[in-house]
């Protein structure tokens, strides 16, 4: 289905840029083994990990506990991926996703993935544009779930 819809847009079947995002979110008490503690939230639950294409599209899901850090989760929803995008050279994400991840990336499936970070000019909450797309689906993973 994504398929149709890119190309209803005018695009490719295989998009050459993702983005990645993450999202912690409440458990109940009986929340399963799958559950901890994002300390930089301060949410105890679960955390999902989504990669979507520049147009907001869903290309990849996984959802773990919540204590695990972006930089290290990360790689279980990357390699998803692979194989499946043949276009695939980009992944954008934000700065949670620092340190050893980009070159593990690089060498592991030769994408790249750049860190894009927020200005510091501005103690006011704003919104990345390129990111738009991602947390669009986070939102609507949350409204379905």
């Amino acid at each position: 289905m994504r398929d149709i819809v890119r190309k209803r847009a005018g695009r490719t079947e295989s998009p050459s840029l993702a983005l990645i995002d993450s999202q912690s979110v409440k458990t109940t008490r009986l929340g399963g083994q799958d559950r901890g503690v994002d300390g930089g939230k301060k949410v105890k639950g679960r955390k999902r990990h989504i990669i979507t294409d520049s147009t907001g599209l869903l290309l990849a899901v996984v959802v773990h506990a919540a204590n695990l850090h972006d930089s290290k989760a990360a790689i279980d929803v990357i390699k998803l991926l692979k194989g499946r995008f043949k276009r695939l050279v980009k992944t954008l994400a934000d700065d949670g996703y620092r340190g050893e991840l980009i070159e593990k990336t690089k060498s592991t499936f030769g994408w790249i993935l750049e860190v894009v970070l927020r200005s510091d000019h501005s103690s006011n909450f704003s919104v990345i544009p390129i990111k738009m797309g991602c947390r669009t689906n986070l939102f609507l993973v949350r409204k379905l779930s």
